[in-house]
């Protein structure tokens, strides 16, 4: 049972004997999408949810179509649904239009996870009775239940914090989990000539180079991987902005060991690149969304964090292994290092990442 306090009641969310149907407003970066099926799991297990026969509750999930294939491989998501609007667009037209069209599929309540007052406009329109959200951005007035925002210094871990707008204390957040059914990943595997059990690489960083790990620290890892696994890759994942810092490591490499290094940056979608991560032993990252992906999948973690914060959004999975070196100026959450020197990633030793690499046979 969720801790719901005075926030939302159960009993008023649903007033016929079927389960309560959710939707969920998604947000726009991939690692936010991953921690925020733990509150999805929540509602999904929810016995004070369920129909009176005992189904869970019907949850819906509304994304753009950078996280709308994160919710594909949910177990807990019965449909979703990709956004057809601009970023960063208002499309006021546009939004009232799917809210309309929303509406005809009689959703009890929806749960809008962007902070934006545009992201609270399609449950509006919908008039889906129950609209739960963060204050801010002069959207209080269309939604139902808007709840205070914790300052930035008491903000809490990730999946808390989508929690709270379930009103779920911590110990009822599982992790999040994503599933991938093996005639998929053995598809995947077959498309791009991968065996299982390769190293994955995900050294990009969107949100700027303050958080991402030296090209010479990447290739150093990838180069002891490939001397210990002789049969195997090491993969380097990215979206197109990832390919020059991807092919640098790479050429990094010895030149021996460079045909064994795959750089797959800009050539997957990212339901592929989530069928691929599965086929894993291990996945070395910086603080990305698709070190949230491998966590998910249960894949080994080797996350390397820098400016940010392993407190608000660490890998959430018992095989992932944390790599930060917590300096006086850091975590400054910048997307360049304001004193010039980034050496909260440049200090970060390899080594310690080489200590704790598994072999490929014992990571699939």
């Amino acid at each position: 049972m969720p801790l719901l306090r005075h926030r939302v009641h159960p009993e008023t969310w649903c007033e016929s004997s079927r389960a309560l149907k959710v939707l969920i407003v998604a947000p726009n970066w991939i690692g936010d999408a991953v921690m925020s099926l733990s509150l999805i799991q929540a509602f999904y297990q929810d016995k004070a949810l369920q129909g009176a026969d005992g189904k869970p509750c019907e949850i819906h999930v509304l994304a753009p179509p950078i996280t709308a294939p994160v919710y594909q491989f949910s177990q807990a998501v019965r449909a979703v649904q990709v956004e057809p609007f601009s970023h960063g667009k208002l499309q006021w037209g546009l939004r009232r239009q799917v809210g309309k069209l929303l509406a005809e599929r009689g959703f009890d309540m929806a749960v809008v996870l962007p902070n934006s007052l545009k992201s609270a406009l399609v449950p509006w329109f919908a008039s889906i009775p129950k609209r739960v959200g963060y204050s801010g951005e002069l959207r209080s007035a269309i939604l139902t239940h808007p709840l205070p925002k914790p300052s930035k210094a008491a903000k809490p871990p990730m999946i808390q914090w989508y929690g709270d707008l379930g009103a779920y204390a911590p110990d009822l957040l599982d992790f999040p989990v994503l599933n991938v059914e093996d005639g998929l990943r053995s598809t995947a595997c077959n498309e791009f000539g991968l065996q299982a059990g390769f190293l994955a690489l995900a050294p990009g960083a969107e949100f700027g180079p303050a958080k991402r790990w030296p090209a010479e620290h990447f290739a150093q890892v990838a180069a002891e991987f490939l001397r210990r696994n002789a049969l195997q890759s090491v993969v380097l994942f990215g979206g197109p902005k990832d390919q020059a810092f991807c092919a640098e490591i790479v050429g990094q490499l010895p030149s021996e060991l460079q045909a064994r290094a795959v750089s797959l940056a800009g050539k997957t979608s990212l339901a592929q690149a989530v069928a691929l991560m599965s086929a894993a032993s291990q996945l070395l990252t910086n603080d990305s969304g698709l070190m949230h992906v491998a966590a998910a999948l249960n894949v080994q973690v080797h996350a390397v964090f820098g400016s940010s914060s392993p407190h608000h959004t660490p890998p959430l999975s018992g095989k992932a292994k944390v790599y930060y070196l917590n300096l006086e100026c850091s975590p400054c959450f910048q997307r360049e290092c304001p004193l010039g020197h980034t050496d909260c990633l440049k200090k970060l030793d390899p080594k310690l990442v080489l200590d704790q690499l598994v072999p490929a046979s014992q990571g699939v």
